[in-house]
């Protein structure tokens, strides 16, 4: 039903930008729960190839309706890898939550994480990408040196505690302690509107 809610949203406002949006305030106050609002994301992300769909549809050639269908499968198979089953679901809204977390301690840390994910990644995936161009030979090196990095980064976060150089332990369960405090009110406060006043 959430997912419903979020296509039709999406094809009314024609934006998925604009539902996540107007969804991630509610979800930081705490009135709309992270695990109800996964469902409405990934529903604005099929809402919003309408838009693509009618485009094409009104342009009729075959690239259009081409790209317009490859936009709409890239979600659907992406919703069927990540909400279906219940422990693939965990690893996006652990990832919100650990994201949330770090932006409550670090103010800039959404702003780095923006332009690392949609300006540093792709333009280095970009320049392996045309260094395959080039030479098939340089662009595994490239790749398989990437992929050591990335291994070697992971390990020191995961194993080696890296993580908690970033952030320590101790902070960590504070927030999470003062997080469920929150909530705990707030559904206190839902039950008994009453006690708002």
């Amino acid at each position: 039903v959430a997912m419903l809610i979020g296509v039709v949203i999406t094809v009314i406002v024609q934006s998925s930008s604009v539902t996540t949006s107007a969804l991630t305030p509610l979800c930081g106050i705490g009135v709309l729960p992270l695990a109800k609002m996964l469902p409405m994301t990934l529903g604005a992300n099929i809402g919003t190839t309408a838009t693509a769909l009618i485009a094409s549809l009104a342009a009729f050639t075959h690239d259009a309706v081409h790209v317009a269908l490859c936009h709409l499968f890239f979600n659907i198979i992406g919703i069927l890898i990540w909400f279906p089953v219940p422990i693939m679901r965990r690893i996006p809204l652990g990832a919100a939550k650990l994201l949330g977390l770090y932006a409550s301690y670090y103010r800039g840390f959404p702003a780095v994480y923006v332009l690392v994910a949609f300006v540093a990644v792709p333009g280095v995936l970009l320049g392996v990408s045309a260094i395959f161009d080039s030479s098939v030979a340089g662009g595994v090196v490239v790749a398989l040196l990437l992929i050591a990095a990335l291994a070697g980064f992971e390990f020191w976060w995961l194993r080696l505690g890296g993580c908690f150089r970033v952030l320590s332990e101790e902070a960590r369960r504070e927030r999470q302690e003062a997080l469920e405090a929150a909530d705990a009110e707030l559904g206190e406060t839902q039950q008994d509107p009453q006690t708002a006043l």
